[in-house]
Parts: structure tokens; sequence; C-alpha cells
């Protein structure tokens, strides 16, 4: 299932408590990872979640389809996948 619905996200910026909760990941990564990953590696533009895939077998789908096209995470076990 993919979350991707204007109405969902204007919904949830009017819950502050719950905005604050959803950037605190990104600075908590930035802050061990001395990386911002909210910026793009490679044009320095700035990004934002459009959507989240939330289904085990769409999320499993789509790390098989990387490993097949070599582009899988780093560190990625791709005998996670069978």
């Amino acid at each position: 299932m993919i979350v991707n619905s204007p109405e969902l996200l204007e919904t949830e910026q009017e819950d502050l408590p719950e905005r604050c909760m959803r950037g605190a990941w990104a600075r908590l990564i930035a802050k061990v990872y001395e990386v911002d990953p909210m910026v793009c590696p490679q044009c320095n533009s700035p990004m934002k979640v459009i959507s989240v895939i939330i289904d085990p077998e769409e999320v499993r789908n789509i790390l098989k389809h990387l490993v097949k096209t070599g582009r899988s995470p780093p560190g990625f076990d791709a005998a996670c996948l069978d």
C-alpha cells in the first residue's frame, strides 16, 4: 500500500506535534551520520517525502528490483529476500 494522498498531507500539516516528530528523524540522522537525508547527494537540492510504502510485500518487490539492477542499499543482504 502506497500512501500518497494530498488530503492526507493537508491533515498532517495541521497536527503540529506530529509535524515536529516527522522532522526529528532527519535531524537525528544528520547528527549521527553527518549527512542530511533530506538533501540530494547528487545535486544538493532539498528533497521532501511524498509517499510512504507500508506494505511489506511491496517493499520486498522494490528491494528485489534494486538487487537485480545492481543498486541495492549499502550493506543490504539480498539473501534475506528469499
